[in-house]
């Protein structure tokens, strides 16, 4: 790529240079050390900007708060069946379903 070159003879790259050569050197196949020198140019600006690039879009952690939208879910599972009910369930209504469970053979 001859517009490497001749950003390669020039000072320092800026991060478009950069990226362009880095993208040059993983389609080359070649190692840095080589493709550097066949460049003319130092394999440690490579391995600089190579590290530089990596850091800046390296995944971070990003807290995301969870809503539910509503009220949340309650879920029992017993004798391979699984129910699910709203947390606001009347606890009369929640004992009802669990003995119907219980009394079909899916006792909890």
């Amino acid at each position: 790529m001859d517009g490497l070159r001749t950003v390669a003879g020039q000072g320092r790259w800026r991060e478009r240079e950069a990226r362009e050569a880095l993208a040059e050197l993983s389609r080359s196949g070649k190692s840095i050390a080589e493709f550097a020198r066949r460049r003319g140019i130092s394999a440690q600006r490579i391995y600089y900007w190579k590290k530089r690039i990596a850091e800046a879009v390296a995944p971070a952690f990003v807290a995301v708060p969870v809503t539910s939208g509503g009220l949340e879910q309650v879920e029992i599972t017993a004798g391979g069946v699984t129910i699910r009910v709203r947390e606001d369930l009347a606890p009369e209504r929640l004992t009802a379903i669990v003995e119907i469970m219980a009394r079909h053979g899916h006792g909890c």
